[in-house]
């Protein structure tokens, strides 16, 4: 394949933050401000020119491998088509940043109680059954749908009667040091991983359920509250929580215990990435099952390092009403982009809806939900897997990465990063958070 001339750059990016929190707190991090890459000129004599990766922390043969994926399919590359421009696919959460962002907000949501449902709605997204499932799995204490459901919702009826922020008259410190404030928080964020761990209800339900959360909000409102709780989890410790609820206050359900890991990094390999495709007249669309206003904040033009075009933004949608008010209620006829969702989600918004009737040039992704977008299209050329250590589907992927190892050409990448960091590390293995050890396949 004939290469084109290419043009080097400097880049500077700030190291990632670094600070804990810790568990439930009201003290919003100061954001933290990335510099954008510098891009340096590339001066040619009319011909056209390719941008290239910086070498940063990819490893070195996936480095190669996708600064030749840039030269083919750059300005003046062998296999570039001026009739079918070329585009690529990415996950967003644990791919384009390092962990979840719809989990961020979600407990930056609770923590702060930054809701606008009524009592009357609150309890109206606690149905007793799911797809015919009434308790939670074993794993999380066969615990029956309804009483869990019945203490958020009596938590909830008090919070609201008691918070200034919602129908009541007392600050936010006060309402957060009573039992109901800490039962609320801890049960609301164990429901929805047990929602997501749940046989029968899956996430499936559980990541359009927890957007629902947010309605009554606008969505330029959900972009600040996210940008808001981005800020404060990249200043937040890298690290797994787990908080019980009170025990004074067993309620229904009883005492129960909510594990989940705390911080966001930006991730600077993926920055570069996109704004070098993007140079390279390469258009990239984010595929996320996060909330596409969610999305958008933490990817937009100035925001924290990235630069996504919101209407390059694909992911989950609420319905709107006319003023612009969030329902609580999933978009009517749009896809959940999630698993095979994700391939709907393409197949109607870019290739039917903007005419790129074609298979996106690359996809990136880390789990389970990324596996028909990574696999799914024949005309792919590569994909790109962060390794999170996983078996199923995403573990078949990463196996067969491997055994490509030493193919000049290969379908799937493996990329490493240290999770207790959230820094990419320059070889396939990924250190996990809370160990010490390079691990490479599960």
């Amino acid at each position: 394949m004939r290469p084109g001339p290419t043009c080097t750059r400097t880049a500077t990016l700030p190291a990632a933050a670094s600070g804990y929190a810790g568990g439930v707190n009201h003290r919003t991090a100061a954001p933290i401000i990335l510099a954008s890459a510098l891009l340096a000129a590339c001066q040619g004599a009319g011909q056209p020119q390719t941008r290239t990766l910086d070498r940063l922390n990819w490893s070195e043969r996936n480095h190669r491998v996708l600064n030749q994926l840039m030269i083919d399919h750059g300005p003046g590359g062998g296999s570039r088509d001026e009739r079918r421009p070329a585009y690529v696919v990415l996950d967003w959460d644990s791919t384009t940043a390092v962990f979840d962002v719809e989990e961020a907000v979600h407990r930056f949501q609770a923590n702060d109680l930054r809701f606008k449902l009524s009592r009357a709605e609150f309890a109206a997204l606690l149905p007793d059954s799911v797809n015919g499932v009434t308790r939670v799995s074993a794993a999380y204490g066969s615990i029956l749908l309804a009483d869990i459901h019945a203490d958020l919702v009596s938590d909830y009826a008090f919070l609201y009667d008691s918070f200034a922020g919602l129908g009541g008259t007392q600050p936010l410190e006060t309402v957060a040091a009573t039992p109901q404030f800490q039962d609320f928080f801890v049960k609301l964020t164990f429901l929805y991983a047990a929602y997501a761990d749940t046989p029968g209800i899956g996430a499936d339900y559980a990541f359009p359920w927890v957007t629902t959360l947010l309605a009554g909000h606008t969505a330029p409102e959900v972009r600040a509250l996210a940008r808001q709780a981005i800020s404060r989890e990249l200043g937040n410790k890298l690290a797994r929580v787990s908080l019980q609820s009170p025990a004074g206050l067993p309620g229904r359900a009883g005492v129960v215990t909510s594990s989940f890991v705390t911080g966001l990094r930006v991730v600077p390999e993926m920055q570069d990435l996109m704004s070098t495709f993007q140079a390279n007249g390469i258009d990239v669309f984010i595929v996320s099952a996060s909330f596409k206003p969610v999305v958008e904040a933490f990817g937009a033009q100035g925001a924290f390092g990235y630069g996504v075009p919101p209407e390059n933004v694909i992911a989950m949608e609420l319905a709107t009403r006319a003023d612009g008010v969030l329902l609580p209620e999933y978009k009517p006829g749009w896809v959940k982009t999630y698993r095979q969702g994700k391939v709907e989600a393409i197949n109607r918004v870019i290739k039917a809806g903007l005419g790129k009737d074609w298979d996106p040039l690359l996809a990136a992704g880390d789990s389970d939900g990324d596996y028909e977008m990574l696999s799914g299209f024949p005309g792919m050329r590569l994909s790109l897997i962060w390794n999170r250590v996983k078996g199923g589907d995403i573990g078949s992927l990463s196996r067969q990465a491997v055994a490509e190892i030493a193919l000049p050409s290969p379908r799937y990448i493996l990329q490493g990063r240290d999770e207790n960091a959230g820094v990419t590390l320059p070889g396939q293995e990924s250190i996990l958070l809370g160990t010490t050890s390079p691990q490479l396949l599960k």
